[in-house]
């Protein structure tokens, strides 16, 4: 069993253990690239996406696909799939945990059973590709970075309704509240309903320092934000 872990730092396991990945910075968000993207691209935009015209991108392309079907490619699986015009990846029964939420979103995370929700949420280990940055490659530093706010909004949208769930069923719901309030450290909502949890789970004094850590962060946004925390 093959498995790619994009929601993070770029994770390839095979049967329980971690694959080596390239050294190589564009080999790894090439793959993410491939991957996340789930269709095939032409190999010229692949080379202008990931490497400068001096650096002679063709050549760099074919070694880049050479290391990566070293590592993902198996007799019975052929995943990096390439022709002369086109370069793509097929999971061909891989676990990608990026597909796997997008099918759940899909169907609405409000539709999905607790431990599904819990598993998928689990699921985010830090930023989309963490650590994967180009600066000096705009294409893919502006996909990049489009695909983490689009994946940041639906992670909101996902421990939100964990939370929710689990408040109705008279479960803590702490993890997934403070869990929003790190990744959406300004989310007024969040910060209150985790208090009360904290509160509710007889947590004072850790309440009592997420309300100072609150203050301060809404004190700095000034005006009436701080207020409506602080009343």
């Amino acid at each position: 069993m093959l498995r790619l872990n994009l929601l993070g730092e770029l994770e390839v396991w095979r049967d329980e253990k971690r694959l080596a990945l390239p050294p190589s910075r564009k080999t790894r968000a090439l793959l993410g690239f491939l991957a996340a993207s789930g269709r095939s691209h032409r190999r010229e935009r692949l080379c202008s996406m990931f490497w400068e015209v001096p650096d002679d991108p063709r050549g760099s392309l074919r070694w880049s696909m050479s290391r990566l079907r070293a590592i993902v490619d198996e007799p019975h699986a052929q995943r990096i799939l390439a022709n002369r015009e086109s370069v793509g990846f097929e999971p061909q029964g891989a676990d990608i945990d990026l597909l796997a939420l997008r099918a759940a979103s899909g169907k609405g995370f409000d539709q999905l059973e607790t431990e599904t929700l819990t598993e998928l949420a689990g699921a985010f280990r830090g930023e989309f590709l963490e650590g994967l940055e180009l600066p000096a490659q705009h294409e893919f530093q502006a996909w990049c970075l489009a695909e983490r706010e689009d994946l940041r909004q639906q992670q909101i949208q996902l421990l939100t309704t964990l939370a929710h769930r689990l408040a109705e069923a008279g479960e803590p719901a702490i993890g997934p509240w403070r869990q929003l309030t790190q990744i959406d450290p300004y989310n007024e909502a969040a910060r209150l309903e985790l208090l009360r949890a904290l509160i509710a789970a007889g947590r004072e004094q850790e309440a009592e320092r997420q309300y100072e850590a609150a203050e301060r962060q809404f004190r700095e946004l000034g005006g009436d934000t701080a207020a409506r925390f602080t009343r």
